[in-house]
């Protein structure tokens, strides 16, 4: 597929509107599609701007967002990395809906054959489908991640098209949906039935106090994600005062900076998509700079992946076993000597499926103690579930 088939280049007055940004600032730093599509040759990022909201009338005005959050972003200050950051411009709206649906896939999916990241900036988190169907035959057991205040698991019966990008993602089939971590939900928003549903699945729920509690707890699910979808909706209203749903409590800025981050250091992390921004009633332009802030941090922790999952006969690791009931039962335990960070054993079970040997899940210190104490961590467990 060509790329200029489904994107429009960025707009020249939004770059020459930051001419006299800082020699240091990113915007001197990115390989732009203007004239032309850029060499992609050693990109490993690219943003992509998704200019559609039309699947909820109240949230029109977030199809203007892509731009708004660039003319923050690019005049932020460049890391010390080398950066190989290259910018897309952006899907325009198709005729239906459905048809941008299809073009966000469809670039998604090129991009991941790239080995390069996209970085989708929409829009309103529906487009999420796209993000997700783009990696149907790339992966058989994809773990996802989602942030936001909501969840909503009902289907539009009058509409299908336009039902909540979750309900189609878990109904989707071929299904290579392996493990959904939902982080910063507020229960007062969410029907008992989706909660059932999602227990019942064995899918994780990161309840917003749990979340704010002790930030760095969400740093294993992370680690684990091969995508992320992060509504501004999470965030609460002080802080992005343009989400498309401002809501008085939930995350500080801080706070999704740091998440941010850990997505970025996830080894197998392929994809981000940031959502819900309002931006025609942005409050001095507040969220769209805590949005360019954000994406900062998880370039910051893509530059700072460590590749440090377990492998065999390796030296950088401390194993621990921790047995149970007499010696008959153990959870064995890997923590990389440099980076600190801790995996367990999970095995599969044989009886039913058809693979052999141990499945490998991203825990810390804490779930290593309670093994200690005799308890079986709830990561373990969930993840031997999803296994049977």
């Amino acid at each position: 597929m060509q790329l200029t088939d489904y994107l429009s280049p960025v707009d020249g007055a939004l770059l020459a509107s930051l001419s006299d940004a800082s020699p240091q600032a990113l915007i001197h730093f990115t390989r732009f599609y203007e004239n032309a599509m850029p060499d992609l040759d050693g990109v490993q990022l690219a943003i992509l701007g998704v200019e559609e909201d039309r699947f909820n009338p109240a949230f029109h005005g977030c199809c203007k967002s892509p731009d708004a959050i660039r003319a923050q972003f690019y005049a932020l200050l460049k890391p010390k990395y080398d950066l190989q950051l290259a910018d897309l411009g952006n899907i325009k709206a198709g005729d239906s809906v459905n048809d941008t649906l299809f073009a966000l896939s469809a670039t998604v999916a090129y991009l991941l054959d790239q080995k390069i990241i996209p970085v989708i900036l929409g829009g309103t988190q529906d487009l999420a489908y796209a993000q997700f169907s783009a990696y149907q035959g790339k992966r058989h057991a994809l773990n996802m991640v989602a942030c936001d205040a909501r969840i909503d698991l009902k289907e539009n019966e009058n509409n299908p098209a336009l039902s909540n990008y979750l309900y189609k993602t878990i109904s989707h089939q071929p299904n290579y949906l392996f493990n959904l971590v939902h982080m910063a939900n507020q229960n007062y928003y969410i029907e008992q039935e989706s909660l059932d549903a999602f227990e019942k699945m064995n899918f994780d729920l990161i309840r917003l106090g749990n979340l704010r509690t002790k930030v760095q707890e969400a740093e294993p699910l992370l680690r684990n994600a091969d995508l992320l979808v992060m509504s501004m909706n999470s965030i609460r209203a002080s802080d992005a005062p343009a989400s498309a749903e401002a809501n008085p409590n939930g995350l500080f800025g801080e706070e999704a900076c740091q998440l941010m981050r850990y997505a970025g250091m996830a080894n197998d992390l392929s994809s981000v998509g940031i959502y819900d921004i309002h931006a025609p009633s942005d409050n001095r332009e507040r969220t769209l700079k805590l949005a360019s802030q954000m994406l900062w941090y998880f370039m910051d922790g893509f530059y700072n992946r460590r590749n440090d999952y377990p492998v065999a006969d390796s030296n950088d690791y401390m194993k621990y076993r921790t047995t149970f009931q007499g010696n008959q039962y153990e959870i064995v335990f890997y923590k990389h000597l440099y980076s600190e960070r801790w995996w367990m054993e999970v095995p599969y079970p044989n009886e039913r499926s058809k693979q052999s040997g141990m499945f490998l899940v991203p825990c810390n210190y804490n779930d290593y103690q309670m093994a200690l104490n005799n308890e079986i961590p709830d990561r373990w467990m969930k993840a031997y579930h999803k296994l049977l």
